[in-house]
């Protein structure tokens, strides 16, 4: 009986090492792909070393310039509006109470 303990202890703590040299495993492979990529993007480069469109357009990606008589436009999403009453589905969420209020009294503050 001591001897089947034994070797099911032994058994669980082989199973945890594999696992961890499985991840282990796996981490080293993602870092290869990585290192493959980052490879050919230099390889990439180097080949285009002499290409003038190429290190133009490399130039004005890093600094962000424009070319003459380019125009640069940058759209900025405009940000949400607190709820207001209109959505009555919402009237007894009590984070909006205090705009609810604020309005309701500028409302009635207006009417005298």
């Amino acid at each position: 009986m001591i001897c089947i303990a034994v070797f099911v202890v032994a058994d669980f703590k082989i199973y945890q090492k594999k696992r961890e040299l499985t991840a282990q495993i796996k981490a080293y492979q993602e870092k290869i792909e990585e290192i493959k990529k980052n490879s050919q993007t230099l390889k990439d480069e180097i080949t285009n070393a002499d290409n003038v469109d190429y290190l133009e357009k490399l130039g004005y990606e890093q600094f962000d310039q424009t070319r003459p008589g380019e125009t640069e436009y940058m759209f900025i999403k405009p940000d949400k509006k607190t709820e207001t009453v209109s959505n009555p589905g919402k009237f007894w969420d009590v984070k909006l109470w205090p705009g609810r209020m604020g309005s309701w009294f500028n409302w009635l503050k207006s009417k005298f």
